[in-house]
């Protein structure tokens, strides 16, 4: 099963802000209902080698066709975000929010790299550094975004996973440009150090739950839902659900979202799902054992406590209102916890590897260590968090270096064999190899 049907999104719909509306406009053969089978061909066409791909009809078409709207995306992508660029901040929060569509974002990215692929094959010109810088900056801009987080980050996700291995290749290069080389640097720096663990987005999502109670359950909707009780039941539901009920509704429900955000954020920050699955699990072991409580009382015996009113009977009514929509549950995102500290791995190896890149230019050297390169070329050596925490595994071959994670398995194979990214991004359980620079 994929990890989460969210990124189904991502292959619906056009661009999500103005300075990227021009850019759908401008593209040609990659809308409509085919969409989804074009962004298919896409990542197919990343995957061959580059002497085929400079040789595909097929993508010289798409390439041909869309060079307007290449120009144009490289162009947005240059755009500071200020936190609303790629989504406009909310009104209001809840589930039925509209979320951003990035169909044509990640097409043209997708683009960018196959020209870049094809002509660094080539030779390596300023063209294949200006796309590569453009979907560096488009990735600075995703996480910029503060609204539509979950969603932005997945495209983070997703674009990583694609151009990894068209940053890496540039930084193996020796006809890089230095300029290129630390515009690479800065922007992917950008990206690290706007990250949060997920903290914002678990909060928001928390905040777009908490909005969707006030929606699903007040006293207008509460109307329709004694309509469908009988007449005993509607006269004890009438006589219990006044303010206070409400109030005590919505805080108990805030409160659990609150702690199931709490504990998603510190399962985030620790790449440690178990916590969030032993959390639910406990309090579906609470709903439960207070279910089977009222179910010993019986119906006609909650009824008259209904009737009689006071504050027992009314928590009680309230409290049946709340485990029934905490059963109904949120997105499962601790599912996407790995596969974001793949992502951030990823990046703080590049960070790392361009960071090795400047040390040998200026010393004329490999670093025999990650920790020379801190402070001049790092700030901190970067932590492999499938490894304890521990910090990425750097080796000098000669005058060549290999630099490696443990990845999702959480097993040292020396960086010898890589993880097949392709192959996780859609079924998590192929997890064996490392996450290897170069690779």
């Amino acid at each position: 099963m994929k990890t989460i049907a969210l990124i189904i999104i991502l292959g619906i719909g056009g661009a999500a802000a103005a300075g990227y509306k021009e850019v759908e406009g401008a593209l040609k053969d990659m809308q409509g209902p085919q969409v989804g089978q074009i962004s298919k061909e896409l990542d197919e066409l990343l995957l061959l080698p580059a002497a085929v791909l400079a040789k595909d009809a097929r993508a010289a078409a798409f390439l041909a066709e869309n060079q307007a709207a290449m120009e144009l995306f490289r162009q947005a992508a240059e755009e500071p975000n200020a936190g609303y660029l790629l989504a406009p901040k909310p009104e209001k929060l809840s589930v039925k929010t509209p979320q951003p569509k990035f169909a044509a974002h990640t097409r043209l990215a997708r683009l960018l790299l196959i020209e870049a692929k094809i002509i660094a094959a080539r030779k390596q010109d300023a063209l294949v550094e200006k796309d590569l810088l453009a979907v560096a900056g488009f990735l600075a801009q995703l996480s910029a975004q503060r609204s539509a987080l979950i969603l932005s980050s997945m495209v983070e996700q997703l674009v990583i996973l694609k151009a990894a291995p068209a940053f890496a290749e540039s930084l193996a290069s020796p006809l890089s440009k230095p300029a290129y080389l630390k515009e690479l640097g800065a922007r992917l720096d950008k990206v690290y150090k706007n990250q949060d663990f997920m903290r914002a987005a678990m909060l928001e999502e928390a905040e777009m739950s908490k909005g969707s109670i006030l929606e699903a359950v007040n006293p207008a909707t509460m109307v329709g839902e004694r309509a469908k009780l009988g007449f005993l039941q509607r006269l004890g539901a009438k006589k219990l659900q006044d303010q206070e009920f409400f109030s005590w509704i919505y805080r108990d429900y805030n409160a659990a979202v609150d702690a199931h955000a709490g504990v998603l954020v510190g399962a985030f920050r620790a790449n440690n799902p178990a916590p969030v699955a032993a959390y639910l699990e406990k309090r579906g072991q609470e709903i439960k054992a207070r279910k089977e409580a009222r179910e010993k009382i019986g119906t006609f015996s909650g009824i008259m406590d209904g009737l009689k009113g006071g504050p027992e009977a009314k928590k009680g009514m309230a409290r049946i209102i709340v485990d029934n929509m905490l059963i109904v549950g949120t997105p499962a995102y601790e599912k996407i916890i790995p596969r974001y500290h793949l992502f951030l791995t990823r990046l703080n190896i590049l960070r790392t590897a361009l960071a090795v890149k400047f040390y040998q230019r200026a010393k004329k050297r490999l670093p025999d260590s990650l920790d020379q390169l801190v402070p001049g070329f790092l700030d901190a050596v970067p932590q492999d968090s499938f490894n304890k925490f521990a910090p990425l595994v750097y080796v000098k071959t000669g005058k060549n270096f290999r630099l490696y994670s443990f990845g999702p398995d959480g097993k040292d194979n020396g960086g010898a064999a890589a993880l097949d990214y392709e192959a996780y991004f859609e079924n998590p359980a192929r997890d064996a190899g490392d996450i290897v620079f170069p690779g």
